[in-house]
């Protein structure tokens, strides 16, 4: 028989039992404000934050700017022989060949307004690497030609610049699309492809990035230099002589 102290000892056993039983209960449910998971926070669905205003005014598409634009046209290619010549002008571009270019020169050509001419001055001045002539002569093609008083004029822009702009402090922005900036670093304000835009001729330097231009007196902004073309480039005047065309001048400046 167990005596009475052996029972004492059963049932704090018993007791000790009973007490580990309720360490092992489950835990309570989280809360609504409980952290989820790592498993509860992947299967959660995600939600898109609210662009900042700084985020919401720079994804703005810019209003269009209007005013007239001077893209190339083509209005020679009418004239009888003009395809002809404007081939034999490409080709010879292309290949570099002076003797060609020279081949559609008149012999009397003028190369500037300080009495250069002729087809041998020319052709000296195409092979002087400094000058660039090349260079010049393969970035008139694409700028279209115009017709006025029978002779041919590249680029197309030359003989339609309205008259109350002044050659000396205009450009034209050459390209499709581009940009006008509000700053240096700043965001488009609009496309100005083809537009002709204002310079400060004394500011302007050819090297600089950007160039700080104005349109009709409006709007000012910031453009790619290197989409400038002045007013008074190189252009490339031609006439019809003896049933073919000539090259009258490749002349810059006035």
């Amino acid at each position: 028989m167990i005596g009475d102290a052996g029972k004492r000892l059963i049932a704090a056993a018993w007791l000790a039992l009973a007490g580990c039983g309720q360490d092992a209960a489950p835990a309570p449910e989280r809360t609504a404000n409980a952290v989820p998971s790592p498993q509860q926070a992947s299967t959660a669905p995600s939600e898109t934050p609210e662009a900042a205003p700084s985020e919401i005014a720079s994804s703005a598409t810019p209003a269009p700017i209007t005013g007239k634009t001077y893209a190339p046209r083509d209005d020679c290619s009418d004239a009888p022989g003009w395809p002809a010549f404007r081939r034999s002008l490409a080709a010879a571009i292309r290949d570099k060949d002076a003797d060609a270019v020279a081949a559609l020169a008149a012999p009397d050509i003028t190369l500037d307004y300080g009495g250069g001419s002729g087809t041998d001055e020319l052709k000296k001045r195409l092979a002087d690497p400094e000058r660039k002539l090349w260079r010049e002569l393969a970035g008139i093609l694409p700028l279209g030609c115009a017709v006025e008083g029978g002779l041919a004029a590249m680029p197309w822009v030359f003989w339609n610049v309205p008259d109350d702009i002044d050659s000396y402090s205009a450009m034209l922005v050459t390209g499709d699309d581009v940009d006008l900036l509000d700053a240096p670093k700043g965001q488009p304000q609009g496309n100005v492809g083809w537009f002709i835009v204002g310079i400060d001729p004394m500011a302007f330097k050819p090297g600089a990035k950007l160039t700080r231009v104005t349109l009709d007196n409006r709007e000012k902004g910031w453009v790619e230099t290197s989409r400038l073309r002045s007013l008074l480039d190189y252009r490339l005047i031609a006439e019809p002589k003896d049933g073919t065309w000539k090259i009258t001048a490749f002349i810059a400046g006035d």
